[in-house]
């Protein structure tokens, strides 16, 4: 487990299977025009105010709204406000940053929504989740998959493999495929916004804990579609 606070500058992942950074839009600022063949490409918007342009469409965003952009869509992304926008975003898988010509796809951008989710693909899935207070989910691992966590509101204890940690408002998690999770939310509700990548089926691998402390797996191993 990885635990960071939300700064740009900050690279936060680069397998195989995703990409993700912190990083900082300042006023005026231009991402310019850019797609990922190969990749879907994920979004949070913590402050500011810009517009994000693709499919000949531009959509207008504030903070705590996120975005979804599918695979082969070349996309803009603009400050249009007078301070910088911190944002977080995650390419998966990690891949060319050449957009086909003529290519484009779905695009998908709406406000900080309790359990919001962008769309899934076979690439990624995840988005919003809120726990409300005093809950503990369930110990679980996702195969072949990693996760990042941005806590927004509460706080809450994780554990990842029975390593345990108190988070809260602007700490980002990490846990690396394959590794036991949960995570207890304290005495307020806990949103947070997460990506998972792949997005393999059976989605959650869970286990029953053996008399000796050992941990059995219930789940069937994951597969690709």
């Amino acid at each position: 487990m990885q635990i960071v606070k939300f700064e740009p500058g900050r690279d936060l992942l680069d397998t195989p299977n995703i990409r993700a950074r912190v990083d900082e839009l300042l006023p005026g600022e231009t991402y310019a025009e850019q797609g990922y063949p190969g990749s879907d490409e994920m979004f949070y918007f913590a402050d500011g105010q810009g517009t994000l342009s693709a499919n000949g469409e531009t959509y207008a965003f504030s903070g705590g709204m996120h975005a979804y952009i599918s695979a082969g869509t070349p996309y803009r992304l603009v400050n249009t406000g007078n301070a910088p926008i911190r944002l977080i975003w995650a390419q998966a898988p990690n891949a060319s940053t050449t957009p086909p010509p003529g290519a484009g796809g779905p695009v998908w951008l709406e406000k900080e929504t309790l359990n919001g989710r962008f769309p899934a693909s076979p690439h990624v899935r995840g988005g919003m989740l809120e726990f409300p207070a005093d809950f503990e989910c369930d110990y679980h691992s996702h195969d072949s998959a990693e996760e990042i966590f941005l806590f927004l509101k509460g706080n809450c204890r994780i554990t990842v493999e029975e390593e345990a940690q108190d988070v809260g408002v602007d700490d980002i998690v990490i846990v690396p495929a394959e590794h036991k999770h949960k995570l207890k939310s304290g005495k307020d509700p806990l949103l947070m916004w997460l990506t998972v990548t792949p997005n393999l089926k059976p989605s959650h691998t869970f286990y029953k804990q053996q008399a000796d402390g050992s941990y059995l797996r219930v789940t069937p191993r994951a597969v690709a579609g």
